[in-house]
């Protein structure tokens, strides 16, 4: 048997709305995206062939679901059009069936399979008007059956949200992610949990996330990829997705937060926040003295005195072999931004202002072939917890890290 997956059967414009960079397929649910579990389903009946369908093509997705190993079957995941009749489906992917049974899931479901045989005991043949609707069929000799079971759909920014703390809940035949699970409590790889945290099950938590000291995740959350919530913060019942910095002391109830964005799904409104919006505690008003930034100046000009006389007697060398590795190895390249934070002009470690000057980043004390988005990402954190001791470990751990780098570093300058 094989199958097509086909979600897009009527426009999710909620989908397009709130979550411009995601297809259907694409979504994250609980911690993987949509089109995932949707597989791991179908996969359970032993099909040999799955064609997943979408309706915005992601070749992020693409890469990740691969052709189809992990499951044991051909995986062919491919752009279309909006779908909403089956039958008209079976008739333009004749040649994929090429006689065998045809599975079909219609719309943005997941299905509750319990085998094959349940599937297809009560199983009738579908009428002209009855074939616009979300559901699963069989297409079996020649004729177009409905099979009634039970699934979980997701047609409304609304369901979508539910959807997620329904599979925490009771996942039933579908995997939830992680490497371990422990009451209720799934993590993934590099996942530091500070001193000080409450956490009720159940809770996803995904690949390299920071939870800071004081943080409180109650009722269901998930929790995506390359993520810090910072210190007092308290989540129920929230999904945050990828690359998301959440600052202090802040409290999310029933909310959606995508990086600086903040999506209320029962009222389906969202809130477009800057980045020191979602990051930052409200300013009382008062101006103060910036002694960070103080210390930053006097530091920056020890360093441009220092770097000097090293500068100028290799200058002449510089100008000889132009743009090459052993000056960026040294941080030569990076001198003359020295100077502009000397005259007021930039930072000597980026605050998250891409369009102005600085020498280094947050996340060149990392690595230097820093992921863009973790880049980001790297770039709040430093902005809401800059101290004198963590400017001049980062400039130092940078300065050493550009020593090792090789041709084919690439790097956000």
């Amino acid at each position: 048997m094989k199958a097509i997956i086909n979600p897009y059967n009527h426009s999710m414009k909620w989908s397009e709305e709130f979550f411009p960079g995601h297809s259907i397929c694409s979504l994250p649910v609980a911690g993987k995206e949509f089109a995932e579990f949707q597989v791991d389903a179908v996969s359970t009946l032993g099909v040999s062939e799955i064609m997943l369908l979408d309706y915005n093509y992601d070749s992020a997705l693409r890469k990740k679901l691969g052709r189809g190993e992990r499951w044991s079957l051909l995986l062919h995941y491919l752009g279309s059009g909006i779908r909403r009749d089956p039958q008209r489906l079976v008739n333009e992917h004749r040649g994929f069936a090429d006689g065998d049974d045809l599975l079909l899931v219609m719309g943005p479901i997941l299905p509750e399979f319990e085998g094959l045989e349940p599937l297809v005991a009560h199983m009738e043949e579908v009428k002209a008007e009855d074939r616009h609707r979300d559901g699963v069929f069989l297409y079996r000799g020649g004729v177009l059956y409905y099979c009634p079971m039970a699934h979980r759909r997701m047609r409304t920014l609304h369901e979508y949200f539910e959807l997620n703390f329904q599979v925490m809940h009771s996942p039933r035949n579908h995997v939830l992610p992680g490497y371990r699970v422990e009451n209720g409590v799934h993590t993934g790889m590099n996942v530091v949990i500070m001193p000080g945290c409450e956490i009720t099950p159940p809770v996803v938590l995904c690949d390299n996330i920071c939870l800071e000291r004081d943080c409180r995740l109650e009722q269901g959350v998930v929790i995506g990829h390359d993520t810090i919530i910072d210190s007092g913060n308290i989540l129920r019942r929230c999904v945050v997705f990828d690359h998301t910095y959440i600052g202090k002391n802040m409290e999310f109830v029933d909310k959606i937060v995508a990086s600086g964005r903040i999506i209320d799904p029962i009222n389906q409104v969202a809130v477009e926040l800057e980045e020191s919006g979602i990051s930052s505690s409200l300013d009382d008003g008062m101006r103060s003295v910036d002694w960070t930034g103080i210390f930053e100046y006097w530091f920056s000009l020890l360093l441009a005195v220092v770097f000097l006389v090293p500068f100028l007697v290799t200058l002449p060398l510089q100008l000889a072999l132009g743009d090459s590795l052993w000056r960026r190895k040294c941080s030569f390249d990076r001198y003359a931004e020295l100077w502009k934070v000397v005259f007021r002009c930039g930072h000597l470690i980026r605050r998250g202002r891409r369009n102005e000057p600085y020498v280094f980043c947050f996340s060149d004390g990392f690595s230097i072939r820093r992921d863009p988005l973790q880049q980001k990402l790297d770039d709040r954190y430093y902005a809401h917890h800059r101290t004198p001791y963590l400017i001049v470990k980062t400039a130092v751990k940078a300065f050493i890290n550009r020593m090792f780098i090789t041709d084919e570093a690439t790097q956000d300058k």
